[in-house]
């Protein structure tokens, strides 16, 4: 099948929705389809579409890189009609973006999914709701990562959503392989793993860690993906950004993992990451990753932006070594359920689904346009 996946999404600047999309089209191409990726940044290559350059919005108390206009409309034009795609996988396609304008000028089968939650809700979708109906109905399958954002998409476009995670490369985030090099052994380390954005929690988790080290002076916090500000409590060693390689790496070198965000996350995939590696989590009890980890199973649940809550859990995971063995063993069985060995032939089928479909409405069309009619 050639299929066409669209990211809104800058394909130079690492994110959670660009993972996805580089993992499920390698899943899909070693089935044996035709896919090509269409995003901004990056360069035309095989099975790499550019629609040119990207600028920054705000987006869920983040920063996003998109690209939008006349110029990059006339790119994804020519792209589709080009790619002679049977169908294309467009990742949040309502809000402006390159994803919105193959929605508009799809001419084939189209399967959408959604990432995004907010459990206050969209101002975007609620006030562009009434213009993006119609475009909406053009969307044959339409996906989710978790019902929290189903709870926010379904808000605003009610229709049929089929949940469909966030995977993880299980071939490549497994409990054996490499630890980090260069790390003093004879640490209880804890990694936190995302970036430097308010709504990650990372700022509570420093909070939590002098509380931590009063318990527990072996322990330390390993935190990749942000960079040293130059201050904040000891024992904490600042990573920065890793290469992919290295981040299974990093989450094997840890104990137990750490995601303090305050809110607005669809899906833990770093939660999974973890797992897989088999390493059991403490993270925030938000809608998100209630969708990933069971409190007390795989790890435990802590109320969003309470350090002491979150020094309390990682403290019982220190103290307790049999429970923690017992998590991870739980944690890497869960992983496992979000394997894209097993949610590709999940998105197969919602592929399939979306062609009958679209057949089916262009069958339709051509009745009515019929002579006589």
């Amino acid at each position: 099948m050639r299929i066409g996946i669209v990211s809104p999404y800058d394909w130079d600047i690492p994110g959670g929705v660009n993972r996805h999309v580089e993992q499920l089209a390698r899943y899909l191409r070693r089935n044996g389809h035709a896919v090509t990726v269409i995003a901004p940044g990056g360069r035309d290559g095989e099975g790499f579409r550019s629609v040119g350059g990207s600028f920054a919005v705000a987006a869920n108390r983040s920063r996003a890189n998109i690209s939008f206009g006349p110029a990059v409309a006339a790119r994804v034009r020519n792209i589709l009609r080009e790619g002679g795609f049977e169908v294309l996988h467009l990742h949040e396609p309502l809000i402006p973006s390159a994803s919105m304008l193959a929605l508009i000028f799809s001419r084939c089968a189209v399967m959408a999914t959604f990432h995004a939650a907010r459990e206050e809700g969209s101002l975007g979708y609620r006030i562009a709701s009434p213009l993006l109906g119609p475009l909406a109905k053009k969307i044959d399958v339409r996906a989710v990562v978790s019902t929290a954002a189903r709870d926010l998409v379904g808000r605003y476009f009610p229709g049929q959503y089929r949940v469909l995670p966030n995977g993880v490369d299980t071939e490549v985030f497994t409990p054996d392989g490499p630890r980090l090099e260069g790390l003093e052994p004879g640490w209880f380390d804890i990694v936190f793993v995302g970036r430097d954005e308010p709504r990650k929690g990372l700022g509570v988790l420093l909070e939590a860690m002098p509380i931590v080290r009063r318990a527990c002076p072996e322990a330390r916090l390993l935190v990749v993906g942000a960079d040293d500000p130059g201050r904040g409590p000891e024992g904490v060693i600042w990573l920065g950004r890793l290469t992919d390689q290295a981040v299974p790496a990093a989450y094997r070198s840890a104990r137990v993992m750490a995601a303090p965000s305050l809110g607005m996350e669809s899906f833990g995939i770093v939660l999974v990451e973890s797992m897989a590696c088999g390493v059991p989590v403490v993270a925030s009890d938000i809608p998100g990753y209630r969708a990933v980890v069971h409190d007390g199973v795989e790890g435990r649940l802590v109320p969003p932006g309470d350090a002491r809550a979150l020094a309390e859990a990682l403290l019982e995971m220190a103290a307790d070594e049999g429970k923690r063995e017992n998590m991870a063993r739980s944690a890497l069985a869960r992983a496992n359920e979000f394997s894209w060995n097993k949610l590709v032939g999940e998105v197969e089928e919602a592929y399939a689904e979306a062609v009958v479909r679209w057949r089916s409405k262009a069958e339709k069309g051509a009745r009515r346009r019929a002579p006589g009619r």
